[in-house]
């Protein structure tokens, strides 16, 4: 069990920019699995001044206070079949602001040679309050919205043997908001509602990207790397709540990018190329390369 406290002051307001209270328990069954559980606590107001973005660093957003659980759970990596689970729930100090989400990953070791590795991440932020634009009189517009976030990724390894691996990494993010309010924000760090600023600020990103690689260590120190890529993102202000859609969008070959890379690394032993060089017995050859 630990308990931690820690504070943050900016330089030069004397504003704090963090607070934390934590307590955490963390234990092993006799079967080695994993549990653990966090409560992370912000026992005060914070003022953050990044989030408003103003030029000279004189605004500031208010924060309010929050608590936070999480559990973790691992079962034994050690078996064929092992599972990470993880949930958590943030409670903030403004009426219907919550943030949840959960993380599922199973994985599968097949033999001594195949394994592959799923996750999936999903995230909710209600009431979320976040910086969208500046309108034509300079003020800082926020706004009030839900943001929604999916992230699925799978991976595997197949070994061919102990020097020879093949790499697969696949991983599809998406995330969206949707905004409600807009929000002005003033000189003290709170928000007045905007009726006037329409512009449509809504927010859909996709992310796809898949390393497929293969390498092989020849010697120790000395590689054979080979890799292909291929990779999109895609930003848009209209779109679909479907996620077959955006799926659909992110895998588009039109919007694709492809890459392929092979690399060489070989390790020479200097010390023994050079004492050979200048070696006094040319009668029997000598290995001046050491692998």
């Amino acid at each position: 069990m630990s308990l931690n406290a820690s504070s943050e002051i900016d330089n030069n307001s004397g504003k704090t920019q963090a607070n934390n209270i934590d307590i955490s328990l963390i234990t092993y069954s006799i079967k080695n699995d994993y549990f653990g559980f966090a409560l992370k606590s912000r026992p005060f107001k914070i003022y953050d001044f990044y989030e408003a973005r103003s030029i000279d660093d004189s605004k500031f957003v208010i924060y309010p206070e929050s608590i936070e659980s999480v559990f973790n759970f691992s079962s034994n990596y050690l078996r064929k079949f092992a599972l990470d689970f993880n949930p958590t729930i943030t409670f903030l100090n403004e009426k219907d602001r919550i943030n949840y989400g959960v993380l599922i990953s199973p994985r599968y070791r097949f033999n001594d040679h195949i394994s592959l590795i799923y996750s999936f991440k999903f995230s909710r932020q209600n009431k979320n309050i976040g910086w969208v634009d500046f309108d034509e009189d300079g003020n800082t517009i926020f706004a009030r919205r839900n943001r929604i976030t999916y992230t699925n990724t799978l991976q595997g390894k197949y070994s061919l043997n102990s020097n020879m691996n093949f790499n697969l990494t696949v991983r599809h993010y998406w995330s969206f908001a949707v905004n409600d309010d807009y929000l002005t924000l003033q000189d003290d760090g709170t928000f007045t509602d905007n009726l006037l600023y329409n512009n449509n600020k809504n927010s859909n990103l996709n992310t796809w990207n898949l390393d497929f690689s293969y390498s092989w260590w020849f010697a120790p120190g000395s590689q054979i790397s080979i890799l292909y890529r291929n990779k999109s993102s895609l930003f848009s202000r209209e779109y679909s709540h479907q996620f077959e859609s955006n799926f659909r969008d992110a895998i588009d070959n039109q919007n694709l990018s492809h890459s392929l890379s092979i690399s060489v690394r070989y390790f020479i032993d200097y010390n023994s190329l050079k004492n050979s060089k200048f070696s006094k017995s040319f009668t029997k050859p000598k290995e001046i390369i050491h692998f």
